[in-house]
């Protein structure tokens, strides 16, 4: 009897000795050689896409044994055909990682049925920030301010994203509180398709990021900035400021949560705790290196926000994105149509 207690305990330090020794191998060798396929869960041509290039661009140099990254689209609902993908779908290798913004967080915090997701079990990469938010009126309207935005009278028409997106909540919230006249028109599969609308005169206006647009539209006056988030545009009133109620102040707290995440690149559930901090080191090594900075510059990304790690995203989630008032809930869903 002694005698098995004595194997079974071998076979017990063995195999606790074999499992260890993965880490350290995980971390010399596993990407050495190997592809990384990194998504975007938006069309090309938009914020999040070029975002993710720029990723893919550089990612690879700043990871063990140097692997490829291939960058792929897998739009859908915002982001939520992506999210969806990584956590039911993709294998929790190491090997396959998003990009998204905005309505997947959003649709998972409601309730949303198409959103199958726990935000909070997403290994969390890292952010290089937040992009400001803006409401853009294409300049042939003749709206130069909000102040002149208020008084007008005909339907404005802002397009935008999926009907969960700030894109469109938001407009929706200041039309409902702040009286403005705002009809939005969700649908566009990406900000690319959105500002084509826009460039076309199908639609008026757009809230999005100035990062999201060709910067020859913001140069040349084509398009206008009328309220913003952060405090950022010179002369553009923030959002915050012209807030009316606390019930929109609420609202618009849960409309704009995800931009506390920015564009997150983050992997599927289950990932070995080695990939997940592999995958974290790299990240903050790449977006601190003035090569990669000069290039989002040029791209029009804000590089003066720090960026944020994987390990600060996971707890902003855990944070602001697991509990939010039924009643703000409620609200929202009775503004987006679908209480």
């Amino acid at each position: 009897m002694n005698r098995l207690i004595s194997r079974l305990l071998w076979l017990i330090v063995a195999c606790v000795g074999g499992l260890l020794s993965l880490s350290p191998a995980f971390s010399q060798n596993f990407y050495s050689g190997k592809t990384i396929t990194l998504y975007a869960g938006y069309p090309p041509g938009g914020g999040v896409d070029s975002e993710m290039r720029l990723v893919a661009q550089f990612y690879g140099k700043h990871l063990p044994g140097n692997p490829d990254i291939t960058p792929m689209n897998m739009p859908g609902a915002s982001g939520v055909v992506l999210a969806n993908y990584l956590y039911n779908i993709s294998k929790p290798d190491g090997l396959t990682i998003g990009m998204a913004r905005n309505a997947f967080v959003l649709a998972a915090i409601t309730g949303d049925k198409s959103a199958k997701y726990d935000l909070s079990k997403f290994n969390y990469i890292g952010s290089s920030g937040t992009d400001n938010q803006i409401l853009w009126l294409r300049k042939g309207i003749n709206i130069r301010s909000l102040d002149e935005l208020r008084k007008v009278k005909q339907p404005i028409v802002i397009g935008g994203l999926a009907s969960t997106s700030a894109t469109i909540v938001v407009p929706m919230i200041l039309a409902k509180y702040e009286g403005l006249s705002l009809r939005t028109v969700p649908g566009y599969p990406g900000t690319n398709e959105a500002t084509l609308a826009l460039e076309r005169g199908e639609i008026d206006g757009i809230f999005t990021p100035a990062t999201s647009f060709r910067p020859d539209l913001i140069s040349s006056g084509a398009i206008v900035p009328i309220v913003q988030v952060s405090p950022i545009q010179p002369d553009v009133p923030t959002i915050d400021s012209v807030i009316t109620s606390e019930q929109e102040r609420a609202l618009m707290h849960l409309a704009l949560a995800p931009d506390g995440l920015g564009a997150p690149l983050l992997g599927p559930p289950g990932m070995p705790d080695e990939a997940t901090r592999i995958l974290r080191s790299a990240y903050t090594a790449m977006v601190n290196t003035a090569e990669y900075r000069a290039a989002a510059s040029t791209r029009g990304f804000d590089v003066s926000k720090p960026p944020q790690s994987g390990e600060a995203l996971q707890r902003f989630v855990t944070a602001n994105l697991t509990a939010v008032s039924p009643d703000t809930i409620e609200e929202y869903m009775s503004i987006i149509g679908t209480k």
